[in-house]
């Protein structure tokens, strides 16, 4: 459920990195916050900053100046309230498909569950994700597709409050890839998690998100919020209407026009 709650909050947050040519300056001066029960998507062009951004709400980095803050403390580093999914199957292969959901539920910090509760969370899972006739299987023996639900689901199982999300469906075919949408979609509302998604497809961000920041060329900043106005539930004929093709047109125009500037300033330092 969505609520002006804002949980985690990037405060001027600017991030550089050390290079053989010199610091590279790829965030500056941003300030954005997620709210209670929002799924926000980031888009922009490559290399705009974007993952360094999920990075920084999962505490693997730490901006360079400013502040990323959780219910108003710093991230100072991961923790179990964050969930984090990347492009790349999230899968341990030598573990069968239960195992690996079972995986974070053995850790420390789950260690207050019994065997009862782990199964049963388990199990919940497994049904979510269409995966029960295959939880004795290896992740070799899955599609990309059910490989990306097993990491979906892994990444549920320990319940975090808040889902990251760094391009999880841009490895599939265009027909899993919507099925996955409306998957996950299906399990947002059942579950009433936070999302903060990282893409390069418009569509998505539009169909999955309530709120859209389109990122500037570097150094990034936001260039605009668009508001998604559609209601949850949502069903696969929104992306046929008006409505929804105008705000996936005025996206793409604006991550367009960042495409063009980032083009034209490589091509002014190659002249020079």
């Amino acid at each position: 459920m969505q609520t002006n709650q804002e949980r985690i909050v990037f405060d001027n947050v600017s991030m550089q990195f050390d290079t053989p040519a010199g610091q590279l300056q790829v965030v500056q001066d941003m300030s954005f916050s997620v709210n209670q029960g929002d799924f926000i998507s980031l888009v922009g062009p490559s290399g705009c900053g974007k993952t360094t951004l999920m990075n920084m709400a999962a505490g693997f980095v730490k901006p360079t100046r400013g502040r990323v803050l959780l219910d108003g403390k710093h991230i100072e580093q991961p923790g179990p309230d964050r969930g984090v999914m990347f492009q790349e199957y999230g899968v341990f292969p030598w573990l069968t498909v239960e195992q690996n959901i079972a995986f974070g539920l053995n850790l420390k910090v789950s260690k207050n569950l019994d065997a009862a509760e782990k199964k049963e969370i388990v199990d919940r899972y497994l049904n979510l994700m269409g995966l029960t006739d295959f939880r004795k299987a290896f992740p070799k023996t899955l599609s990309g597709g059910m490989r990306q639900r097993l990491a979906l689901a892994r990444t549920y199982a320990v319940r975090p409050e808040f889902v990251l999300m760094d391009e999880p469906f841009g490895a599939l075919d265009a027909q899993t890839r919507s099925a996955m949408h409306d998957l996950l979609l299906d399990v947002l509302y059942a579950e009433g998690k936070t999302v903060m998604l990282i893409t390069h497809s418009v569509e998505e961000a539009v169909y999955l998100s309530n709120k859209v920041l389109v990122i500037s060329a570097r150094p990034s900043q936001i260039r605009e919020v668009v508001d998604i106005p559609f209601p949850y539930p949502r069903h696969r004929s929104l992306q046929e209407t008006p409505e929804f093709n105008t705000l996936r047109a005025r996206i793409h125009n604006s991550v367009m026009q960042e495409y063009a500037a980032q083009e034209a300033l490589a091509k002014q330092k190659r002249v020079a």
